[in-house]
């Protein structure tokens, strides 16, 4: 193909077409001649004769005739005869430089090509046969160059010869055509491919002619060779003829076979890789195309399903490309609202957090340790400890069986409810009976709670019950046990009818006790193979770990608990809470105080707790109680100075503060009352003692507004409060 467009670019294209298909005619025209031979006896001698003189001039003629046509002489500034060929040759010149309109004709222009050289082809052949004859007549007739039976096999020999070369040099001229234009139309076709169109080439054959072709060459060449060998050739010419043409047949039909098959095999080799692309979603171009009508047709269909398929995915892409920025809208919109979210969580989770006690303060003798693992930023489990009606202390955790926003609302709701309650009872049945319906009255939902409650007085006597929580756990440290607390309860929270279930039970703690107070997150935990921690595992840890101080014991049990779990991940939050009864000689000063008091020796009182207090230096329980007892002889001053110097360090004791009003109240100093009547409230601002308080501080003030507010306040949390109802009547009446 190099010297074809060798002699493309510096003669002309159609020249390079028919410099090949002219010297494949020379080859054809030599075996057409041993063809028609074959069925005609012709003197040798006489043969070479007349093709000398008589034939080789013509088709000389006739070789130049159709270089001339198809553009040999161009470089002299003479083109191509034909308006079709200087088309061709000017589009092979500009190829980049065409629009799709020129596209579109130079394709069929390149398509036309092959069946254009065949009839020009077929054209000199007849042109040659016509010479001959009239030479070999005017020979004959004028000339006396031979005789009328030599004539007539001339006649025979070139009609029969051309038939031969016409069918041989006419269909290898549209082969070679066809094979040496393909470059240049697979070039033209993929642009109009690229630009949505397809265009049908409009000079057509059939596979079938081609491989009829074959079989009528096939025919010829053995009718030819039998011809030969029953003629005697083999003995007048010698054997050189017959290897000849046997030589000069089987090259000729094997060129012509491959340049067929080649033909055929390339174009199905393309469309099979062509259609390998489209499936894969590849836009692929053809290297081979045919000018066969059945293949033609298939390359057609082929297209017009990559178009097809190119449109759906087209199509697909668009509205994948549509749902794409809907979704990522989407997420971006759901990316802000979760960010919003999550914000509140926060908020949520903080506000849960401050609800829940921190560093649990000691209670005479009783020690505190927590540890709380929330499985989500906000959890289900709760606990607290606070003060109860008759100076006891009351110690709950409890378990809402939801998680998030619905559970935090459950435990909001149950802080405030405990609390109440607590203010009433010191009896646990009697709180869980308030909190149940309480729960039930105000928070609408299909969470509940369970729940576990230890009270404990001054002489450690416990009184517990369970709301169909975990059982506690009662370490006897000295006696070297594990004993279960348990009594029946249901959930609190669930159905009104759970008031009747509740019960209670007593233990008295001794000195190194304690009790495990824990959630279901930790006996429920599962390790990777999917195995609980189990009860009689967390009695094993308690009981083994013992002799440890209360925060390593804590310690311990987790420590424990997450070598179990290991790489699994956490399914519910993680709650312990543990009560150490430990002896403390200050507080067995505070005990005998109390006692004194109780026998009304109140300077005895404050007798020993002074001491107690030149022992235990700034100890801030016999401070608070000492105020107390200052109160009690009205050494208001001296209760004043106490008070002040507890709340140094402890700032959330409401009852120090009212202390210290009170106090301030007594001395009338009017303006320090009202402030720790302020700070009192700051801690609880229900604190309705306070309240009242409060409000004869600014009575005796003349702040008759603020005293009215006040007064206020203490009836809307106890409309029966006969006290607050006088007084205020009185501050409005005398407001008139």
């Amino acid at each position: 193909m190099r010297f074809f467009y060798f002699i493309a670019r510096n003669i002309s294209y159609t020249f390079a077409i028919s410099l090949y298909t002219v010297f494949f005619g020379w080859v054809v025209g030599v075996f057409g001649v041993l063809m028609g031979t074959a069925f005609n006896y012709f003197p040798y001698d006489r043969f070479f004769f007349f093709m000398k003189f008589v034939a080789i001039p013509p088709i000389i003629v006739a070789s130049l005739g159709h270089y001339i046509v198809f553009g040999l002489l161009t470089p002299l500034g003479i083109p191509a005869l034909m308006s079709l060929h200087r088309y061709i040759n000017k589009g092979f010149k500009k190829r980049e430089e065409t629009d799709i309109e020129e596209i579109k004709k130079l394709y069929g222009a390149f398509s036309d090509l092959p069946l254009h050289n065949l009839a020009h082809s077929l054209f000199w052949i007849f042109f040659i046969a016509v010479i001959i004859i009239l030479v070999s007549l005017y020979a004959v007739k004028v000339s006396n160059l031979g005789t009328i039976d030599e004539l007539k096999t001339i006649f025979r020999t070139v009609t029969l010869s051309i038939i031969f070369i016409m069918i041989l040099y006419g269909m290898s001229s549209y082969l070679l055509t066809e094979s040496l234009t393909n470059n240049e139309r697979t070039y033209y076709y993929n642009q109009l491919l690229k630009n949505g169109l397809s265009v049908k080439p409009r000079a057509l054959i059939g596979v079938r002619v081609k491989f009829g072709f074959l079989i009528i060459l096939m025919i010829i060449v053995l009718l030819t060779f039998a011809a030969l060998l029953e003629r005697g050739t083999f003995e007048e010419y010698g054997p050189w003829v017959i290897v000849a043409y046997f030589f000069i047949a089987i090259m000729a039909c094997l060129v012509l076979m491959l340049i067929t098959t080649r033909s055929i095999v390339n174009v199905l080799s393309d469309m099979s890789r062509v259609t390998r692309e489209i499936a894969a979603g590849g836009r692929a171009g053809f290297r081979f195309i045919s000018l066969e009508k059945e293949i033609v047709t298939i390359e057609q269909a082929l297209m017009d399903m990559a178009r097809e398929m190119d449109g759906h995915r087209k199509n697909l892409e668009s509205k994948v490309e549509q749902r794409t920025m809907e979704l990522q809208s989407a997420l971006a919109d759901l990316k802000v609202r979760d960010d919003q979210i999550q914000k509140q969580l926060d908020m949520a989770s903080v506000i849960q957090r401050s609800i829940l006690p921190g560093n649990i303060e000691d209670w005479n003798e009783l020690k505190f340790a927590v540890r709380y693992i929330a499985m989500e930023k906000i959890g289900g489990d709760f606990y607290d400890v606070h003060q109860l009606k008759g100076d006891k202390l009351g110690v709950m955790i409890a378990d809402v069986s939801g998680h998030g926003i619905p559970a935090a609302l459950v435990t909001t709701m149950a802080k405030i409810s405990f609390g109440n309650a607590g203010l009433k009872n010191d009896s646990p049945k009697r709180i869980f009976q308030e909190v149940n319906q309480s729960i039930l009255d105000h928070v609408r939902t299909q969470d509940y709670m369970t729940c576990f409650m230890v009270v404990i007085d001054d002489e450690y006597n416990v009184v517990y019950s369970n709301a169909s929580h975990q059982k506690a756990i009662l370490l006897r440290t000295e006696a070297g046990q594990v004993d279960l607390l348990d009594t029946n309860g249901l959930f609190i929270g669930a159905i009104e009818e759970a008031r009747d279930s509740y019960e209670e039970k007593s233990v008295k703690l001794a000195y190194g006790d304690r009790i495990i107070l824990y959630t279901d997150g930790i006996p429920e935990a599962i390790n990777a193979d999917r195995k609980e921690y189990s009860n009689r595992r967390l009695e094993k840890t308690v009981f083994q770990h013992r002799n440890l101080p209360l925060e390593e014991f804590c310690d311990a049990i987790i420590d424990d608990l997450e070598n179990h779990i290991g790489s699994a991940s956490v399914e519910d939050d993680i709650t312990i809470l543990v009560i150490e009864l430990s002896r403390d000689e200050a507080v067995s000063i505070i005990k005998d105080s109390k006692r004194l008091v109780n026998s009304h020796k109140y300077y005895e009182a404050i007798e020993a707790l002074e001491k107690g207090l030149m022992k235990f230096r700034d100890n801030q329980k016999i401070l608070y109680n000492l105020a107390k007892n200052y109160f009690r002889v009205n050494n208001y001053s001296r209760a004043v100075a106490v008070v002040e110097k507890y709340v140094e360090k402890d700032k959330r004791n409401k009852y120090a503060f009212y202390i210290g009003g009170a106090s301030y109240y007594q001395m009338m100093d009017y303006d320090n009352a009202v402030e720790f009547f302020d700070r009192a409230l700051a801690i609880d601002s229900n604190f309705s003692n306070a309240l009242f308080a409060q409000g004869m501080a600014y009575k005796k003030k003349g702040d008759m507004e603020n005293a009215v507010r006040t007064f206020e306040r203490v009836v809307n949390i106890d409309p029966d409060n006969k006290m607050a109802l006088f007084e205020l009547k009185e501050v409005r009446d005398g407001k008139k």
